[in-house]
């Protein structure tokens, strides 16, 4: 029976591991697509003076891809837990050994920075204040401060929800 049990948490463990690597992976490439679709966005908005308003949907972009990397930082944090809280102890417990000797237990113990997070809720709001202050210094009379009004509030309204909802772990 031991064997079974072994050999079902040995599987979930598998499994969770495996899929914490594809959230890391996955969020490496939101962050060149994020960098791509920004740098895009920017060039076509420099090439002629008359696109320059495409600056509009600089803070969109960013948007989106913010809350999909973050959502992935959200979900590996959860397979984290369950590996630290549930599978690891059961298998030390089956092995005999200390839990302290499992990954995520260990890996709980070290001083990791978490800077990745940080990085893209702060790209998140430059990318927002200075897509919307060149927008109402050079481009207020192009689009209308009605329009631009209405960007800014929606914006910075997603910026500080997308903040408040996703900085709690």
């Amino acid at each position: 029976m031991e064997e079974r049990a072994m050999a079902h948490f040995e599987t979930l463990r598998q499994d969770m591991r495996d899929e914490v690597k594809r959230r890391i992976e996955q969020r490496d490439k939101y962050s060149i697509q994020l960098s791509i679709a920004l740098a895009a966005l920017i060039a076509v908005s420099f090439s002629r003076p008359g696109l320059r308003t495409v600056l509009i949907a600089a803070p969109l972009v960013s948007i989106y891809f913010t809350v999909l990397i973050l959502y992935s930082y959200r979900v590996h944090h959860v397979l984290a837990k369950y590996l630290l809280e549930e599978i690891e102890p059961e298998l030390a417990h089956l092995c005999g050994i200390t839990v302290s000797k499992e990954w995520e237990n260990y890996y709980q113990t070290q001083k990791i920075p978490g800077i990745r997070k940080r990085f893209f809720l702060a790209a998140l709001w430059v990318v927002s204040a200075l897509s919307l202050v060149y927008l109402w210094l050079a481009e207020r009379n192009q689009l209308g401060w009605p329009l631009l009004l209405v960007a800014s509030v929606v914006y910075v309204g997603a910026d500080v929800w997308i903040t408040c909802h996703f900085r709690r772990e």
